[in-house]
């Protein structure tokens, strides 16, 4: 995933709503227990966050 992708992903999720963005947590992250959990902004930064890890740990392992 590159930053443009990140970026259409963030605006994607922010213009979700809040049951549609906590189903969308829960489904693609089964590992990450909390995803959904809390407010909009916070579940929007999780994600992205948890999604630039894997795209630094990809970087890494090159």
């Amino acid at each position: 995933m590159e930053m443009a992708e990140l970026l259409k992903l963030e605006d994607n999720l922010t213009a979700m709503g809040a049951n549609e963005l906590y189903t969308y947590a829960t489904e693609k992250y089964p590992e990450v227990l909390n995803m959904g959990l809390g407010k909009k902004k916070l579940v929007v930064r999780r994600i992205l966050n948890h999604e630039r890890n894997k795209m630094n740990e990809e970087e890494t392992a090159e």
